[in-house]
């Protein structure tokens, strides 16, 4: 009889990365679908200087970009330890 709890905590874990990998992508697509609005609204929509807008715009595609970075690594891309496996 094996009381082990180890393998119930690994399919936990892995349910909580698979429901991740897809909230972090749904945040990198928030982030440059408002980048973009921001980016092309027109002054009636967003009543904000127009180099105001092109900052936040850009700051927030950039962001959505590191943020498209780091889910990659994190998530889809192996490693040398998981190829090993």
């Amino acid at each position: 009889m094996n009381y082990s709890r180890r393998p119930q905590r690994e399919d936990r874990e892995s349910a909580y990365g698979g429901i991740m990998k897809y909230v972090s992508l749904l945040m990198v697509v928030l982030y440059f679908g408002f980048g973009l609005y921001v980016l092309f609204s027109s002054e009636r929509q967003i009543p904000f200087p127009r180099e105001y807008k092109y900052m936040l715009g850009g700051l927030l595609l950039f962001y959505g970009l590191i943020r498209f970075v780091r889910a990659y690594q994190q998530y889809f891309k192996k490693t040398r330890r998981n190829e090993q496996d």
